[in-house]
């Protein structure tokens, strides 16, 4: 993945989809290589497939997309938790708009590029 300051990139596969016990959400996770996301989406904005190649980013800036091809959903970022032993992976807890986005890495760059109540946006769209 590709960090800069306020910004996440990335390429990754969907490696599952599965119901939530919420009613009418699912629960993506997407395997980046250096970090695993798992988003809860509800039905409705089910765009994506297990299997499917998808590219990721993560900004304080509204990316760029296409209408109805992109999912772009905005929040905060509520949690940063570090591990101290190398064991557990360290997680950045989103909320878009009370639904999560976890994202789980052992590098902390990717943790440290936001700071706690940041307005992000995160984009996901299918690779072509």
């Amino acid at each position: 993945m590709k960090v800069q300051d306020g910004l996440i990139e990335g390429e990754g596969v969907v490696k599952k989809v599965e119901k939530s016990i919420i009613p009418k959400v699912y629960i993506l996770t997407v395997d980046c290589e250096e970090a695993v996301l798992k988003l809860d989406l509800v039905k409705d904005l089910l765009i994506f497939d297990e299997g499917d190649r998808v590219n990721i980013v993560i900004s304080r800036e509204k990316p760029q997309f296409s209408e109805g091809k992109d999912l772009v959903i905005w929040g905060y970022v509520l949690s940063k938790k570090k591990t101290l032993s190398g064991e557990k992976p360290n997680k950045l807890l989103i909320s878009l708009w009370g639904y999560l986005l976890i994202i789980e890495t052992k590098r902390d760059d990717i943790i440290d590029s936001f700071d706690y109540l940041d307005k992000v946006y995160f984009k996901m769209s299918k690779q072509a």
